[in-house]
């Protein structure tokens, strides 16, 4: 069964899925469920931005997983040279809800199928699926978000690591909480009160010095997902501006 907790990064996208396609994969460390880990977030919200209620969404997204991810081995049929991964999976999942129009999935598998994904009510609750256009939007901003709270889940370990707390505090309190929860940029001045700092600047070199951290490991992740490197800039782009309009 595929917990959804966040993913290890140990290796890229590109070397999970050649691995998953392979079957070189060793317990506790199988390259197959660290995909779906990764991508479930979004295939999820590409469902319910077609219209249907968290349980339904949940639902499907568990048949997608079982019998098209792992059924049909998507991961064979992944070749950078042709694109984009997530290209690939919208597209089959796009196809999978064509074919599910006229089924209810539990009748289909009979509510007795494998279940790949240990999704609770607790994770459906989690999700805040973003109003989009379109359920590819919808697909490209959780991936978005997903891949961000990756990376500053990171950048965080490594803060507290290397004794650098006030850093990433000061950090999420003027980037992190904004971006993700919508909450008003901490003050300088409260920071500085807060963590006895001696002055609004060495407040900003502090979250200077994360910042850094963070767009290095953010450029890094990207990198992962793209088969050309001349892609890595322009897969920023569009995410900061997903960011930007989400955040």
């Amino acid at each position: 069964m595929v917990s959804t907790a966040g993913p290890s990064s140990s290796q890229t996208n590109w070397s999970m899925i050649f691995d998953a396609a392979r079957g070189h994969d060793l317990p506790g460390t199988d390259a197959r469920d660290q995909l779906v880990r990764r991508y479930w977030p979004a295939v999820y919200a590409y469902i319910r931005s077609t219209g249907r209620d968290v349980h339904v969404a949940a639902d499907l997204a568990q048949g997608f997983v079982c019998d098209v991810v792992i059924g049909r081995n998507i991961f064979n049929h992944a070749d950078p040279k042709r694109g984009r991964f997530r290209t690939l999976l919208v597209n089959a999942l796009k196809n999978y809800i064509r074919e599910q129009h006229r089924h209810d999935t539990r009748q289909k598998r009979g509510g007795d199928g494998p279940r790949l994904l240990d999704i609770n009510q607790a994770d459906l609750e989690a999700m805040q699926v973003h109003a989009a256009a379109t359920p590819e939007a919808a697909f490209d901003a959780q991936w978005n978000a997903t891949l961000i709270r990756r990376v500053l889940e990171h950048v965080r370990a490594d803060c507290l690591s290397a004794g650098l707390d006030v850093h990433w505090a000061v950090f999420e309190a003027r980037v992190v909480r904004p971006m993700l929860f919508g909450e008003r940029r901490g003050a300088y001045a409260a920071l500085v009160q807060q963590f006895n700092l001696s002055g609004a600047g060495q407040a900003a070199n502090m979250m200077v010095t994360v910042k850094r951290r963070f767009a290095r490991e953010l450029y890094a992740e990207v990198s992962q997902t793209v088969s050309d490197p001349e892609e890595t800039e322009e897969e920023l782009r569009d995410l900061m501006r997903d960011v930007e309009q989400h955040s």
